[in-house]
């Protein structure tokens, strides 16, 4: 699940990205001060996003004029595709874009071939709780007799913590 972190009072903040779009709140795109002065005519940065298989991407669409900037350069013909702790950038403001995923238990999706659990080799049956590692994307049982994805400290393949409430890995430094 992507995010896009935001600097308060309190320090960085993680906002999940749900769904397939989202405006860039609280960062305002003016072009002149003619658009300025009209704000019906103001058009936002937006971030879309593309299924493409099993991978998520996300872009990041503004007009040419905006000012709006990712990682230092402006959005070359109003479309950016972006990538992991990439630094969106108008005027003052500053926001992160992560693909930083938090381990989570939910119901192990239905898949075309039998998918074995990264710890004990046994099936995990469709809808039966389970863990995907965020370090790797190995599936992992977690449920009360097969608690395998909490049964270490980490994953048994990338080294992931495998507490349920570790938090991110990753937080924006700085301003």
């Amino acid at each position: 699940m992507a995010h896009l972190w935001i600097r308060g009072e309190g320090g960085w903040g993680a906002k999940r990205l749900n769904g397939a779009a989202a405006d860039l709140a609280g960062i305002a795109i003016c072009r002149s001060p003619e658009v300025e002065s009209n704000p019906a005519s103001r058009a936002p940065a937006r971030l879309i996003r593309v299924d493409a298989g099993a991978a998520k991407i996300w872009a990041l669409i503004a007009p040419n004029d905006a000012g709006v900037r990712v990682n230092s350069r402006p959005v070359s013909a109003g479309l950016r595709v972006l990538a992991d702790k990439d630094e969106i950038r108008v005027g003052g403001e500053v926001r992160y874009f992560s693909t930083e995923t938090l381990a989570a238990v939910e119901p192990f999706p239905a898949a075309d071939r039998p998918v074995y659990c990264g710890r004990c080799r046994q099936v995990i049956e469709a809808g039966s709780a389970a863990v995907c590692c965020p370090g790797c994307n190995i599936w992992y049982h977690q449920r009360a007799k097969l608690p395998c994805f909490t049964y270490a400290e980490k994953c048994t393949f990338c080294d992931h913590a495998t507490s349920l409430n570790s938090g991110f890995v990753w937080i924006p430094e700085g301003d």
